[in-house]
């Protein structure tokens, strides 16, 4: 199990080595004052954008004292197309992963591994108790 487990990890190295390297920062910089200034125009400004750009910090404002940074305004099609393609990562990392384990049960055994006992180790034990006997 522990091998999967490195195995799982070694994935995610990998898959983190293939995406695309996103920007130290914001390429937009507003100090606080400015920012509280023309709050409503950047949050309209934001809202109207309809396509996300390459990366999460394409289209962001970073705000902060001196414009140092402190937090990022970010147009919500940028906000939800971060979300959605780090669920499908996590989606892809698991999968790799079981797919390892199942590689590891296998090479550990000789003979045939119930279907019980694979779907416990993948930690779907719940499952087993909503089919019939």
């Amino acid at each position: 199990m522990a091998r999967a487990h490195d195995k799982g990890e070694k994935a995610a190295a990998a898959l983190r080595g293939r995406t695309k390297r996103v920007p130290a920062g914001a390429r937009r910089r507003l100090a606080t004052s400015e920012a509280r200034a023309d709050f409503s125009n950047l949050v309209n400004e934001l809202g109207e954008r309809d396509t996300p750009g390459e990366s999460l910090a394409d289209n962001a404002i970073e705000i902060g004292p001196h414009r140092k940074g402190g937090a990022w305004l970010v147009p919500e099609v940028d906000a939800r197309a971060a979300v959605e393609e780090l669920e499908e990562l996590r989606d892809e990392l698991e999968n790799i992963t079981i797919g390892f384990l199942l590689q590891d049960r296998l090479a550990d055994s000789n003979e045939t591994v119930p279907a019980a006992d694979v779907i416990r180790d993948l930690g779907f034990g719940e499952l087993l108790d909503e089919l019939p006997e």
